[in-house]
C-alpha cells in the first residue's frame, strides 16, 4: 500500500527532474551559440581590421615607389639606362605590381619607358594625358582597368607621369589572415571593382553574415575594402559544445534537484531564526524609541537654564564692560555666552528634529563654520594634548544648509577623530571639512558598515552618531565619506554643494 502511494510522487519528481533537463539543455545551447557567434564575430573584427592594415601599408609603399621614381625622372642626369634597374628591382620584390610606365604628355602623349614585353596595357598614353591634364606636378589619380582585375596609379611629374600598374587580387592576398570562407571585394572609389574573391567554402546558412567595409588608409588610393562572412551552423553550435550542455545540463537538473529538497528541509530552520532576529531589531527599535522620548523631555528641563545662563553672562558682559573689567573676564564672559547661545541652538534644533521640523536652511559661509566649532572644542583639544591645523579656503565658501546641522556634523567628526589621536601625535587636517587622524585606522571589513544605524566600533556606542551625520550631510545635497589614509589613520570628508552668495 505505501509502494503504490509513494509512485505518483516519485513520477512527479522524475517528471519535474526531466523538464528542468529541458530546460537547462535549451538555454545552455542558446548560450552556447550566442557565445559562438560572438566570438566568431569578434575573430572576424580582428582579421578584418588586420587585412586592412595590411593592405593600407601595401598601397603606401606604391606611394614611395613612385615617389622615387619621380625623383630619378627629376634628375638632370636622368637616362632609361639608369630607370631600369630600379624598376625591375621594385617588379621583383613587390609581385603585385605588374608594370611601370613613364609617358610623356609633349608635344603628344607617348611612352617614353615601360616594363612591358607588349602593348600599352593600363598605360595608354592618350587615356593617361586625359585624366592628368587638370593635375598638379606630385598629385596622384587612380585609373581602374575594367577589362582586368587591376589599376593603375598615376603621378603628374613636370612633363608627364608615372603609371604604376597594381594586380588588385595580388593586393588584396590576405595570406591565411582571414577564414577561407571570407569573400573580399576592392573597388575603387567610384565603385568600379579592382578585386572580387568569392570563395567556393564560404557558408550560406540561417545566421546573419558578418559585415565589414572601410576605406583604406591612403589618401592617393582611396580604394573600399569590403569583407564578409557567414557563419555556419556547425561553427555556431559544434558537436562537442552540444554534447556538453545537454550532458551538463542534465547534472545540474538532477543537482538542483538534490538542493531543492536539503533547502526545503532548511527552510523552517531558517524561518525560525529569521524570525528571531526580527524580533530583536523591534525590541532594538523599541529601546530607540524610548531614548528619543527621553531626549524630548531632556531638552525641555535643559532649555530653562540654558536660557538663564545666557541671560546672565550677557548681563555681566554689560556690567564688565560698564566698570571696565580686565579683557580676561570679558572673554570668559563672551564665551559663556557663545557656548550658552550654541547650546540652546542644538537643543532646538533637536526640539524641531523631533517635531519634524523643517530645518532653516540658509546661505552659511563653511570656513566660519569650521572656526566656530574648532573654537567651540578648544578646551577640550588643549585639554587632551591634541594639535588642531585648519587649512582652509583663502576665498569664502559658500553652501545652502542648517548651520546648526552642519557645526552639528563637523563636531561629531572632529570628536571621533580626537577620541582616534588621544595620547598620539597631532592629526592632520585638510580643507573641504575633511578630518583625518593618526590613529589605528578603520578595519578594512568594517568600511562598508560604518554608517549603517546600530553599527558601532566603540565599546558602549550605540552606532548612531555617524548615521545621523550622513542624514544630515545628504539633507544639503552633500555626501559624507571614510576611508584609511595611506600615510596612516582614516579620514572622514563631508563635502558640500558650491553656492555662490552674490554679495557676499
Amino acid at each position: 500500500m505505501s509502494e503504490s502511494k509513494n509512485t505518483p510522487s516519485k513520477l512527479h519528481n522524475l517528471a519535474a527532474v526531466i523538464a528542468g533537463w529541458l530546460f537547462l539543455a535549451s538555454v545552455a545551447i542558446a548560450l552556447l551559440g550566442y557565445s559562438s557567434f560572438s566570438r566568431l564575430r569578434i575573430e572576424f573584427d580582428t582579421e578584418a581590421r588586420t587585412v586592412h592594415r595590411v593592405i593600407s601599408q601595401r598601397v603606401d609603399q606604391h606611394d614611395a615607389h613612385l615617389t622615387s621614381l619621380a625623383a630619378v625622372i627629376g634628375n638632370a642626369d636622368y637616362s632609361v639606362p639608369a630607370l631600369r634597374p630600379i624598376t625591375e628591382s621594385v617588379l621583383r620584390f613587390y609581385p603585385r605590381i605588374t608594370a611601370i610606365d613613364v609617358v610623356s604628355l609633349q608635344p603628344s602623349p607617348r611612352v617614353t619607358f615601360t616594363t612591358r614585353e607588349t602593348g600599352p596595357g593600363s598605360a595608354n598614353p592618350s587615356t593617361i594625358a586625359r585624366f592628368v591634364a587638370g593635375l598638379q606636378p606630385g598629385q596622384t589619380i587612380v585609373l581602374p582597368d575594367p577589362s582586368k582585375t587591376e589599376y593603375a596609379l598615376v603621378k603628374r611629374v613636370m612633363n608627364g607621369a608615372i603609371a604604376m600598374t597594381v594586380d588588385g587580387l595580388r593586393l588584396s592576398e590576405t595570406d591565411g589572415v582571414v577564414g577561407s570562407g571570407t569573400a573580399l571585394k576592392l573597388s575603387a572609389s567610384d565603385g568600379q571593382m579592382i578585386a572580387s574573391v568569392t570563395p567556393d567554402t564560404a557558408a550560406q546558412g540561417p545566421a546573419p553574415a558578418f559585415l565589414f567595409d572601410k576605406k583604406l588608409g591612403s589618401q592617393s588610393q582611396p580604394l573600399d575594402l569590403f569583407l564578409q562572412r557567414r557563419p555556419s551552423i556547425g561553427e555556431i553550435l559544434p558537436t562537442s559544445g552540444l554534447l556538453f550542455a545537454v550532458a551538463g545540463s542534465g547534472a545540474a537538473a538532477l543537482l538542483g534537484w538534490i538542493l531543492l529538497r536539503e533547502r526545503r528541509a532548511a527552510q523552517e530552520a531558517r524561518g525560525r531564526a529569521a524570525f528571531h532576529a526580527q524580533d530583536a531589531r523591534f525590541a532594538h527599535a523599541a529601546r530607540v524609541n524610548t531614548v528619543g522620548e527621553m531626549a524630548s523631555g531632556i531638552v525641555h528641563e535643559l532649555t530653562q537654564p540654558l536660557t538663564a545662563i545666557l541671560s546672565q553672562s550677557q548681563a555681566g558682559l554689560r556690567l564688565a564692560r560698564d566698570l571696565n573689567t580686565s579683557n580676561e573676564i570679558v572673554s570668559v564672559l563672551e564665551a559663556n555666552a557663545r557656548g550658552a547661545k550654541r547650546a540652546g541652538d542644538i537643543l532646538a534644533r533637536i526640539r524641531d528634529y523631533i517635531a519634524n521640523r523643517k530645518p532653516e536652511v540658509k546661505s552659511t559661509e563653511l570656513n566660519g563654520l569650521a572656526r566656530h566649532v574648532a573654537e567651540l572644542l578648544k578646551a577640550d583639544i588643549a585639554q587632551r594634548g591634541i594639535t588642531l591645523k585648519l587649512d582652509l579656503a583663502t576665498n569664502e565658501l559658500w553652501s545652502l544648509v542648517d548651520q546648526i546641522s552642519i557645526e552639528q556634523v563637523v563636531h561629531n567628526l572632529l570628536l571621533n577623530a580626537m577620541d582616534a589621536v588621544d595620547g598620539l601625535p597631532s592629526p592632520n587636517r585638510s580643507n573641504f571639512i575633511a578630518v583625518r587622524d593618526k590613529g589605528g585606522g578603520i578595519p578594512t571589513a568594517d568600511l562598508p558598515r560604518l554608517f549603517e544605524p546600530f553599527f558601532t566600533t566603540k565599546r558602549g556606542g550605540m552606532g548612531l552618531g555617524l548615521p545621523i551625520c550622513e542624514r544630515l550631510a545628504e539633507s544639503f545635497g552633500g555626501v559624507i565619506a571614510a576611508a584609511n589614509d595611506p600615510k596612516g589613520g582614516a579620514v572622514f570628508t563631508m563635502r558640500l554643494p558650491a553656492f555662490d552668495n552674490g554679495s557676499a
